[in-house]
């Protein structure tokens, strides 16, 4: 969870989690960041693939002209980070990617010698989503689960269940040089502290936006939203490492709050 700015009370463990401010819910890392200067996002097309007019149909795929080289392109524009996702429905390929314009998008594909030799036809347009996710698999081990059941417990403003995600010697520490050390202090202390922040904020919800996992550590990013003490709805992103062992945090580092 987002970290508070320290307060003359000593937060202790509740450091890890929202606290109320006056102007919104600042992190405890010293100060917020900016928000960088916005640029224009690059746009996303949609290239659609379907046999041309040399694909022999009497051939299997891997054998039709150009083929390898069709796919080593395909490649290159994955490792180029200008591919973001591809895959096959019906009889066709479909590849999105990131680019400034649709010329830019076909002068990449001019490299594709399948094109020029007829094997593939290819169909450039521009990709609007209207609903953004993730095609893989939700990450299911039991380290995930215990980050998903906090956030579970968090939203469901259960201070107990949220406390027993944690170890009772667990470190918590902001990643922000500018940051004094955090002493976690009890479990009671925390209860209260909880308490008073759920009390305070009862439209309070944090949404897990990325998991991903390497070992016993599971970072994520996350979404918070709530309505501050002016009455104004606010949001804020922040991201967060978790240590976790025998189904509990042991440890956790977290980066400054970046106010939306």
């Amino acid at each position: 969870m987002v970290l508070a700015r320290p307060s003359p009370l000593r937060l202790t463990l509740a450091a890890a989690f929202l606290a109320l401010g006056s102007g919104g819910l600042p992190s405890l890392c010293a100060q917020t960041p900016p928000a960088p200067a916005a640029t224009a996002a690059p746009k996303l097309f949609a290239v659609t693939f379907a046999t041309g007019p040399a694909w022999d149909a009497a051939k299997p795929p891997q054998a039709q002209a150009f083929f390898k080289e069709h796919s080593d392109h395909l490649a290159r524009l994955r490792a180029e980070q200008v591919s973001v996702l591809g895959g096959r429905y019906a009889d066709k390929g479909l590849l999105l990617v990131r680019a400034a314009a649709a010329a830019e998008v076909r002068t990449l594909l001019a490299r594709d010698p399948s094109l020029a030799a007829g094997t593939f036809v290819a169909t450039v347009d521009e990709f609007r989503p209207f609903q953004h996710g993730d095609t893989r698999p939700p990450l299911a081990t039991p380290e995930a689960a215990v980050i998903r059941s906090l956030v579970a417990a968090y939203n469901a403003r259960d201070t107990a269940a949220v406390l027993a995600h944690y170890a009772p010697d667990a470190q918590l520490t902001p990643l922000d040089p500018a940051a004094a050390q955090l002493d976690l202090g009890s479990p009671a202390a925390l209860g209260r502290w909880l308490d008073a922040v759920f009390s305070a904020a009862p439209d309070l919800r944090c949404e897990l936006l990325d998991l991903t996992q390497s070992g016993v550590h599971v970072s994520y990013r996350e979404r918070t939203t709530f309505t501050d003490r002016d009455g104004r709805r606010r949001t804020q992103t922040s991201l967060a490492v978790h240590e976790v062992r025998a189904g509990k945090i042991v440890r956790a580092w977290y980066y400054p709050a970046t106010k939306s």
